[in-house]
């Protein structure tokens, strides 16, 4: 090697790599969310995301007569949205009809806080565990310095180019169940037709079907309590990631042998692998209840969605399908997202949310339906998805109960110590 070579040629060892580490994070701010260099990473990391939303190209600007086009389909879906009992859209909702570059403007406020409670969570376990185990540990606090120093620039980048590749892919701002606070929806008309030229489908069909999904979904995800609980649940889940020394060794093996940096770099780009090796038990403890909030939200928005579009869309079937496959079958964008909010999509998920709305309506009807979103005290818990009948004896709408489902459990019983 050179005399230029940072690793110190055949004298490198440890504390050599470990002082590149502590160098590399003195020059980026040593904090996940600080400036690289005078550089705002985030800002950067925008940029990185709308240069990959529009594949390093421009766009064209969106035609009005498109424009004009969805507006009047967003008219015929809301009249729809509207009568649903028990789903509330509020009266200043609108839909923004936008190219893939405005998605990622509009959107990355949305998604940064997670991205940044992840890069908060890498440097506190770090600063830790560099001071515990720099003597007793070289390995441990090797790679502690080695997260702390890429913070930065892992997190920021890795935000770059996840959300690029989700404007690359998205439909609307709900392919994903996260809460937006904004009360505008955001629709892609260029991705719903080029999707709807892929699947021979109608362009005008598939833009309704997708005004009354993002419709849906912004009703329930707009809901306080429920837009409270799982940002929650996502913030939660995003910090509670931990560098495990072991997996990671296991994972990149013996770096002394210095032919296996190229390796050891391309393990630590993955950031699919890094989140594996950085997954906590606290985080464990969050998936059940973020499964079952999740699953209700997408059992609840499909059985809403089918019943509007079944009388409005003539391919809703052969779209309902499509749609279903494209979200269990998810990018390694979506996939990442998913990762690190702890959510996991899969054929289960979306059954399990079908089977628990099916049991409601099968017991209580639409008034079941009615009281999903009425109050956080009614969101199911994880066993009640799997058992409708407990969540609605729970509410007070069992038909089997004394009174049938007009039955209510009272919220003050303090009374019932005067009965003799």
């Amino acid at each position: 090697m050179s005399g230029n070579d940072p690793l110190g040629g055949e004298n490198f060892d440890f504390n050599d790599l470990s002082k590149i580490f502590a160098q590399l994070s003195g020059a980026f701010g040593g904090s996940p969310g600080g400036p690289m260099g005078g550089v705002d990473p985030w800002e950067q990391a925008e940029q990185l995301a709308a240069a990959v939303a529009s594949d390093g190209g421009s766009e064209p600007n969106l035609d009005p007569i498109v424009r004009m086009a969805v507006e009047d389909l967003v008219r015929v879906a809301e009249l729809h949205v509207r009568q649903i009992d028990g789903l509330r859209l509020a009266s200043d909702v609108s839909v923004q009809a936008i190219s893939r570059a405005d998605w990622v403007s509009k959107s990355f406020a949305a998604y940064r806080p997670f991205f940044e409670r992840f890069g908060e969570a890498i440097g506190n376990a770090n600063q830790s565990l560099i001071a515990e185990q720099s003597a007793s540990d070289p390995f441990s606090a090797m790679f502690g310095q080695m997260f702390t120093a890429m913070g930065p620039m892992m997190v920021a980048a890795s935000a770059g180019s996840m959300i690029g590749h989700l404007a690359q892919r998205a439909l609307g701002q709900y392919d994903l169940p996260v809460p937006r606070e904004s009360s505008s929806i955001l629709v892609l008309p260029a991705a719903i037709d080029a999707t709807a030229d892929e699947w021979g489908i109608n362009p005008e069909e598939l833009r309704l079907w997708v005004l009354v999904r993002e419709l849906v979904a912004h009703a329930v995800l707009s809901t306080p309590h429920v837009a409270k609980q799982l940002d929650a649940l996502f913030v939660d889940f995003a910090s509670g990631f931990r560098p495990d020394a072991e997996a990671i060794q296991e994972a990149v093996g013996d770096i002394s042998d210095l032919s296996r940096l190229q390796e050891l770099s391309e393990t630590l780009g993955d950031p699919e692998a890094v989140l594996s090796m950085m997954r906590s038990p606290a985080q464990d403890l969050l998936v059940p209840r973020i499964d079952a909030l999740v699953a209700t939200v997408l059992g609840y928005v499909d059985h809403v969605v089918d019943d509007i579009t079944s009388m409005l869309v003539p391919s809703h079937d052969d779209i309902r399908q499509r749609m279903r496959a494209r979200t269990i079958d998810t990018s390694p964008a979506d996939r990442f997202m998913e990762r690190l909010l702890g959510i996991e999509i899969t054929e289960s998920t979306l059954s399990r949310g079908s089977a628990f709305i099916a049991g409601v309506v099968e017991r209580a009807g639409d008034e079941g339906l009615a009281r999903m979103w009425s109050d956080e005290l009614d969101l199911p818990t994880a066993a009640e998805v799997d058992a409708p009948g407990l969540w609605l004896a729970r509410i007070g709408l069992d038909p089997d109960l004394p009174g049938g489902s007009a039955f209510e459990v009272p919220d003050d019983l303090s009374g019932l110590d005067d009965l003799e």
